[in-house]
């Protein structure tokens, strides 16, 4: 007898419909395991090209402060102090 017989002779076709909404269920959670995996996947990508991008964009930043520190001392001590 197969699985589906011994349900059937123990429950009836009650015992057959919670066979098969079991197999749906399992079925159903397997998949949303993989979409859920999938999906912090392209979440962990797009959090490290985000990052990637801002410490780019900080960099740039900071050689600009350098950049017009440099050129205020400069200014500041070709024009003389007014202090």
């Amino acid at each position: 007898m197969t699985t589906i017989e011994i349900l059937g002779s123990i429950g009836g076709i009650g015992g057959v419909l919670a066979f098969l909404m079991f197999l749906a269920f399992r079925t159903l959670a397997t998949q949303m395991e993989k979409e859920r995996q999938h999906s912090e996947t392209r979440l962990t990508s797009l959090l490290k090209d985000y990052n990637d991008v801002c410490r780019g964009h900080t960099d740039s930043q900071v050689k600009h402060t350098q950049v017009l520190t440099e050129l205020y001392t400069y200014l500041k001590m070709r024009n003389g102090n007014p202090k």
